[in-house]
């Protein structure tokens, strides 16, 4: 009886310090937001803040579900809010486009890349994302001049064909593909021959299993206990470092092979250390690798719900294989460009699914804008994908249709409120690069398969987990 009157009273004592805790947190923030015009907001649980909603929202297989989190607070608070995310409550998210671009066209200036810390180990100290100064202007330079535009005919283009034609080859003795599998192969072919002159996925099977671990612990909760998703990924991260540093030792114990890939590079320049050599070829891999891949697979999706434009875009991609011979099936810079229909398509596909759906800032100095205070130190997410979903800045915007970026051609959209790749100093460098390859994919596919949709039988995951038929 004693003891269970011990625990009581320690139970109360523990609740009632939780209560205290965030009252007196709440008295001291409002006395802050009426003093500093913070932006309105919410602080949800201890610690873990609203974290857990938040990863659910943007998770969802649903894609009307992605935006609830988003919905709720704007509608609540405004387009400009705080909220507690990722172990900070001092977080500002950012859904306003105006003020987004503002935020993203100040990098290095009134702002700075300050991404969680468990983003941090996962993607290393010398990725792109977390580099500043010369360092960050040197590494996005590099990477830059891999992917720019005047590079793809000459260095990529080849290149791009034999990974897919070869690799698509194999899907015709096939007829059920799980295709965002399949397009995971794919890249990562492309990707690691071009960074580091790696055989096939198929014949990297531990590679591929660890990259499928790696990306599944980006946009989970940050708790590295043995068996959860996040550990199962920092630990994916060491096998490929560990790769890439195998790699390494293996350019300087053969320095007579040829090897045309970017390592090899880096390695012969001798600017970097291993260590950010590593990193860099690491983060080059994931961005090409999970952007690419996932942009393709839906844009097959949403072309197999949508007849009008699978019909369009074959037509396109079968008048470009009349004018040429019978012997000559192999994609022109000339071909490329006059691919209208199907940078449309690319275009509202990357603005449907936001595979960078979030950016993170942090401000240099306390900033004024309109009528809030930002204050110095605070985290500042700019919350792309809700832009890109928002029915305020693209009518219909759940609704998959590629006709609305008819008169852009291949320039990136004017439109402020489309900003797939980002905006200012970080510029995804590949961006060229990802439209050029997406583009020659969806060539090969709609001019030697058909497509039809195999039902899901897990009816959870219709949305992003549904197999394809292609006979």
């Amino acid at each position: 009886m004693e003891k269970k009157m011990v625990f009581a009273l320690i139970l109360t004592c523990i609740l009632s310090v939780t209560i205290l805790f965030v009252l007196g947190r709440q008295v001291i923030w409002r006395k802050e937001n009426k003093k500093k015009r913070l932006p309105p907001g919410s602080f949800g649980w201890p610690i873990i803040g609203e974290s857990i909603s938040f990863f659910n929202s943007i998770n969802s297989s649903h894609e009307e579900h992605r935006r609830k989190f988003i919905d709720e607070h704007e509608s609540r608070y405004g387009p400009i809010f705080r909220c507690s995310l990722f172990g900070r409550p001092k977080t500002i998210v950012s859904v306003d486009p105006e003020f987004s671009k503002y935020v993203l066209q100040n990098e290095g200036r009134l702002f700075q890349a300050k991404y969680p810390s468990s983003t941090v180990k996962l993607i290393g100290k010398y990725g792109l994302i977390n580099v500043h100064g010369e360092l960050q202007r040197e590494l996005h330079g590099t990477a830059g001049n891999l992917l720019k535009h005047e590079n793809l005919d000459s260095d990529f283009k080849e290149d791009i064909q034999h990974v897919f034609i070869t690799g698509m080859k194999k899907w015709e003795k096939q007829r059920e593909i799980p295709l965002q599998h399949k397009c995971h192969q794919l890249v990562l072919n492309l990707m690691g021959k071009k960074l580091l002159d790696l055989p096939p996925a198929e014949e990297l099977e531990d590679i591929y299993k660890a990259f499928d671990e790696y990306i599944g612990a980006m946009l989970c909760l940050p708790v590295n206990i043995p068996g959860t998703t996040f550990a199962r990924g920092f630990k994916a991260r060491k096998t490929l470092i560990k790769k890439i540093y195998e790699c390494i030792e293996d350019r300087r114990e053969h320095p007579e092979v040829d090897h045309n890939d970017l390592l090899t590079k880096l390695l012969r320049e001798g600017i970097y250390s291993d260590e950010i050599i590593a990193d860099l070829i690491l983060f080059l891999l994931f961005a090409g690798f999970e952007t690419s891949s996932t942009t393709m697979a839906f844009a097959v999706k949403f072309l197999t719900e949508n007849p009008q434009a699978l019909k369009e875009i074959t037509e396109e991609h079968d008048a470009i294989l009349k004018s040429k011979g019978k012997d000559e099936q192999k994609l022109t810079w000339d071909d490329y460009m006059s691919m209208k229909f199907t940078q449309c398509v690319i275009k509202e596909t990357l603005r449907m699914i936001s595979v960078a759906p979030c950016l993170f800032r942090e401000p240099k100095e306390d900033i004024e804008y309109k009528d809030f205070l930002i204050p110095k130190g605070w985290a500042v997410l700019v919350f792309l994908s809700a832009q890109h979903l928002d029915e305020k800045y693209h009518f219909e915007a759940h609704k998959f249709n590629p006709w609305r970026w008819q008169n852009e051609g291949h320039e990136i959209s004017q439109n402020p409120w489309y900003m797939p790749f980002g905006k200012g100093a970080r510029l995804c460098p590949g961006y060229h690069f990802a439209r050029f390859e997406i583009a020659l994919f969806l060539h090969n596919l709609v001019t030697k398969f058909r497509l039809e949709l195999q039902p899901s039988v897990d009816q959870e995951n219709r949305d992003l987990q549904r197999p394809f038929l292609i006979a």
